[in-house]
């Protein structure tokens, strides 16, 4: 019966560590997500920002949980998170742009 419960006790923990993504994977997950982001973003829908928005948050979120980051992990980090503040920040910038044009372009001159 221990036998049993060992194999049992020790097959839970095997399912258990297969599920946690390692730290190499998690960053990588975060710099395809950010790539993702910047290869398709021209054609996002406003819905479609506020998805990427979410995972984003998430992903952020996720690093919370590697407490053994090196420092070139974080600077990796830190570098992936500045170019998806960059690609929101173009976004804002091509609103703004676009609301001009919108403002102007009813006027003609004569």
């Amino acid at each position: 019966m221990k036998k049993l419960f060992y194999a049992a006790l020790i097959a839970v923990m095997a399912v258990m560590t297969s599920c946690q993504q390692s730290k190499e994977d998690y960053i990588k997950e975060f710099e395809a997500f950010v790539e993702e982001v910047a290869d398709e973003c021209a054609d996002y829908t406003e819905d479609q920002w506020k998805d990427a928005a979410k995972e984003f948050e998430a992903l952020v979120k996720q690093a919370e949980q590697y407490e053994d980051l090196t420092t070139e992990e974080k600077l990796e980090l830190a570098k992936v998170q500045a170019k998806y503040a960059g690609l929101q920040a173009k976004k804002g910038i091509n609103k703004v742009i676009d609301g001009v044009k919108d403002l102007f372009g009813g006027k003609k001159d004569k």
